[in-house]
């Protein structure tokens, strides 16, 4: 945002960053669901690779995460997607915030122009 702003534009800002939040929720329920559709595929393949594997408690752990670390990477690429969408939203929320305060500034400076 700039100093030069109207209270029209700033209106039209925070009704797009509105938007954007909106959007954003929307975005991070679909994250919500992938990323934990994808650890219960990590905990499944897990188990079920524990299950077929031979050896000792700790040999069969060991087997069953090397045989599962695409299906790990892609539970955790998850999370962290979901992490982003959550980060998103913190951002615009304070940019909404920010436009909030400059809006009295700037009704203030146009009622002194």
């Amino acid at each position: 945002m700039n100093s030069n702003l109207t209270p029209a534009e700033i209106i039209s800002t925070l009704s797009k960053i509105g938007r954007e939040i909106d959007e954003a929720t929307a975005e991070l329920e679909k994250a919500d669901e992938e990323a934990v559709i994808a650890k219960a595929d990590y905990r499944l393949a897990r188990a079920k690779a524990i299950l077929s594997a031979d050896g000792s408690v700790a040999v069969r752990e060991a087997k069953a995460e090397i045989e599962c670390y695409t299906v790990y990477l892609a539970a955790e690429v998850a999370e962290q997607q979901q992490r982003a969408v959550v980060s998103k939203i913190r951002a615009l929320r304070d940019r909404l915030e920010i436009g909030r305060s400059l809006g009295p500034l700037v009704r203030l400076e146009w009622g002194q122009a």
